[in-house]
């Protein structure tokens, strides 16, 4: 297989969950293989430094965005995305955290916030 049947060129992809590990590795495969990346999280110092990372390696650029956690909320941060980068071609939600409890001792509103895409 080559690499020309991976072409991304001009697709833009949000990633969330994108500033360190899986998340951080996908983004940077979707960019190696031409897309536009947005990078998202919690973390607005390590969404930064993923970004400043992942333009070095492949030099194309990435937009913080912080994680949101009301659903009107969500929405303006995707209408955002898209104004900067223009519309969406590709979703990955790999956003993910450790809830170290029995899984029927979840509380819902944890559920929620694990199931949040941006």
């Amino acid at each position: 297989m080559t690499a020309a049947l991976f072409d991304l060129s001009g697709r833009r992809a949000l990633v969330t969950g994108s500033s360190k590990g899986i998340g951080a590795a996908l983004a940077a495969g979707l960019a190696g293989a031409g897309a536009e990346v947005v990078l998202n999280g919690r973390d607005t110092g390590a969404l930064t430094r993923a970004r400043d990372e992942l333009a070095g390696r492949t030099g194309r650029g990435c937009m913080p965005s912080p994680r949101r956690d009301r659903p009107a909320a969500v929405d303006a941060g995707l209408r955002e995305a898209e104004e900067a980068a223009g519309p969406l071609d590709i979703l990955v939600n790999n956003a993910g955290t450790i809830l170290r409890e029995p899984m029927l001792r979840v509380p819902v509103a944890d559920w929620r916030d694990l199931l949040t895409p941006i």
